[in-house]
């Protein structure tokens, strides 16, 4: 073996090793070192030296945790979320979105933008950059670190090459070249996926998943259009064509209206704005989701209508999620969702009524954690999930250990 080759083992060995450190301490945190030799099996000797860099490098902190002898103290790790930022873009179909967070996922500053369906591509990337370069300025002015930058965006898209190929619903980005653009634009690597998996992503490290140690579920993600992201002990499905999770185009009306994807009768032709506002009144041009639930508010009978017509369809769906994926929970978010926030308890009920009888007790449908910024702070997600994959290759970025 090559001396070279052996130090592409060495560095493999580590980083794998270091992973299985970051994780558990995610996962466990405040953890011991003693903990952590039971938890990955590794060596103590090992335990300390990973755990030594990382405290170098302040992606670590040591805390004391008293323990039932008196005078008796345990040094505890965790994550020191302070020391390091992440940077996540969510361009949306009707406007974009910029965050810095910190690791935990809190939203530490956020610019959005109204965009509209004729706006070019460049003229998005433009104002996007503007942010984020502003947002690096002012990490840098605090003597931050930036681990990296994510991008949500609608897909489908081939994530190999970085390009999206004919979003539903999204006018002017077919086959545009997103990644390779936004890192000439930026001179950084941008980490990418589509908006309904980089949600699922939030609430995989810094949501949901966390707060009910399940990490089996499905993000469903309601506005323009409507998509899902699967999590399956821990990791997010793509498919063999990556269009695993595009639950919007599970077809519910059989012959029903004419899709963007070609398809008739999905999901999204009803249950996204433009298709309840179309089922609401079809003649009425320039309608808000807003003035749509205004009318129920009022009791407008056809709003009533058209409300109960889009539950019963998402219900069926959910149930159909439900029976078909078998998640430990779903969780529903999205630009639409805060309409529905208060119908929650029904869906639940009606959901739990409809699956199977083994698994009634079992159903739980969860709001997603971070609002109208869920695809942007998944988009942040993205950068420390290639953190506690890839931890050696993520630091080398801003530091040699």
């Amino acid at each position: 073996m090559s001396k070279n080759t052996n130090a592409g083992y060495l560095r493999q060995i580590k980083q794998h090793n270091m992973s299985q450190v970051l994780k558990h301490i995610w996962n466990l945190e405040p953890v011991s070192r003693i903990e952590l030799v039971d938890e990955t099996h590794l060596t103590s000797g090992t335990i300390t030296n990973l755990t030594q860099d990382l405290l170098k490098v302040s992606l670590l902190k040591e805390t004391e945790l008293t323990t039932g002898n008196v005078g008796r103290r345990r040094v505890m790790l965790r994550l020191n979320e302070q020391c390091f930022k992440l940077i996540g873009i969510d361009i949306g179909r009707s406007s974009y979105e910029v965050v810095t967070t910190n690791l935990t996922g809190h939203i530490l500053q956020s610019q959005e933008v109204a965009t509209d369906r004729n706006t070019d591509p460049y003229e998005v990337l433009e104002g996007v950059v503007r942010i984020v370069r502003e947002m690096m300025s002012q990490i840098s002015a605090q003597n931050d670190k930036l681990l990296g930058i994510g991008l949500s965006i609608p897909g489908p898209m081939n994530l190999k090459d970085g390009v999206l190929l004919v979003p539903p619903n999204f006018p002017h980005w077919e086959h545009f070249e997103i990644q390779r653009q936004l890192e000439l634009m930026l001179g950084r690597t941008i980490v990418m996926n589509d908006d309904a998996r980089t949600s699922a992503l939030a609430e995989r490290w810094f949501g949901h998943s966390r707060k009910h140690k399940e990490d089996s579920f499905v993000y469903i993600t309601m506005g323009h259009g409507i998509g899902g992201g699967v999590v399956s002990k821990g990791e997010i499905l793509m498919g063999t064509n990556g269009l695993y999770g595009q639950v919007g185009h599970i077809t519910v009306i059989p012959g029903g209206e004419l899709c963007e994807c070609g398809n008739r009768g999905c999901w999204e032709t009803v249950g996204s704005i433009p298709g309840i506002l179309r089922h609401w009144s079809p003649r009425k041009e320039g309608s808000s989701i807003e003035e749509f639930f205004q009318a129920v508010q009022a009791k407008d009978p056809g709003a009533e209508r058209c409300l109960e017509s889009t539950l019963q369809i998402m219900e069926s769906t959910l149930t159909t999620l439900f029976n078909v994926y078998d998640p430990a929970l779903i969780i529903l978010g999205g630009k639409l969702f805060p309409y529905f926030e208060s119908y929650l308890p029904r869906i639940r009920h009606h959901v739990q009524a409809s699956v199977y009888p083994s698994a009634r007790n079992n159903v739980i449908i969860e709001s997603a954690s971070f609002g109208t910024s869920q695809s942007a702070v998944g988009a942040a997600s993205l950068v420390f999930g290639e953190l506690m994959e890839r931890p050696l290759d993520v630091l080398d970025s801003e530091l040699v250990l």
